[in-house]
């Protein structure tokens, strides 16, 4: 009788089997015996898909993040062993898949509460550990998410001369937005000058894109990466390059500008999307909570 194959071995032979790359191959099968190696350790039991549930996916994402992994790697990870649960339950190994929970959860709360934005001490936490780290460039990318609300893809995406930029005003145009809808956004005083301060120094490579690496226009992943890295320096939780476009859409519905404008300058096409900034967050019924309870 043939011994049967360890669970982690026949998740890459069928990762091998749909085409899979062999880095990835390497990659997930790594990511999925971190995780069984960590799961064994924690709970004292043999790892096994069905023993699994929601909670130890949270608790080993905490562990990941105190130990101090970057966003990116725990994104990676975190994939990684959503597609092996995936495969396990299409095996009968899994009841359901601890990610499906999660995401039941995530979805339940997003239909009764707005979207995870940040308050204006947490918007202060990053920008602080932006200057911190002294990069013009860092600066000038996250205060225009957090100035302008573009979406990962638009910043990725914007040139030198979607600028229009002077001492008193400036304009940042946004080529073709989501639904191939261009618009026209202001830039207030912050934003203009982390802007123009970067362009003193950005380097001439022969490219219009306005934001650069070490090997050429910044792409999102790149992007995505510097807002998870100075979220953790500046101890925010859940913050994304969406986490900014939220937070500047929230900012002006605080401000009291009309929903039709904050519409117009996030490039949404219908009304209804942009209400979700009128409903209380978690924290905004957390706080109010705590309001009443010492007025009561």
């Amino acid at each position: 009788m043939t011994e049967k194959k360890p669970i982690t071995e026949q998740y890459q032979n069928h990762l091998i089997r749909v085409g899979k790359s062999p880095h990835t191959v390497r990659a997930y099968g790594q990511d999925v015996t971190a995780f069984a190696q960590w799961f064994r350790q924690t709970n004292g039991d043999g790892f096994s898909p069905r023993a699994v549930d929601s909670r130890d996916i949270q608790e080993y994402r905490s562990y990941l993040t105190v130990r101090g992994r970057a966003p990116a790697t725990i994104n990676r990870r975190l994939i990684a062993l959503r597609g092996f649960f995936r495969w396990a339950k299409r095996k009968g190994l899994a009841e359901e898949s601890p990610f499906e929970v999660i995401e039941k959860i995530l979805v339940k709360q997003q239909k009764n509460t707005a979207p995870r934005w940040l308050d204006r001490k947490e918007q202060l936490a990053l920008l602080r550990a932006v200057r911190n780290a002294g990069s013009r460039r860092d600066l000038a990318i996250i205060q225009t998410l957090l100035g302008t609300g573009l979406r990962i893809s638009e910043s990725a995406s914007l040139r030198v001369s979607d600028l229009d930029i002077s001492q008193r005003a400036g304009w940042l145009r946004v080529r073709e937005g989501k639904g191939s809808r261009a618009r026209e956004i202001p830039l207030d005083s912050k934003t203009r000058q982390a802007i123009s301060n970067y362009l003193e120094e950005r380097p001439e490579d022969g490219t219009e894109r306005l934001f650069l690496g070490q090997r050429g226009p910044l792409s999102e992943a790149g992007i995505n990466y510097l807002v998870g890295k100075y979220a953790y320096q500046a101890r925010l939780e859940d913050c994304t390059s969406h986490t900014l476009r939220h937070t500047f859409a929230k900012n002006l519905v605080d401000a009291g500008t009309p929903l039709d404008q904050v519409a117009t300058l996030l490039g949404h096409e219908s009304l209804d999307t942009t209400r979700v900034y009128t409903r209380p967050s978690k924290r905004d019924l957390e706080h109010a909570v705590k309001r009443a309870a010492r007025e009561g």
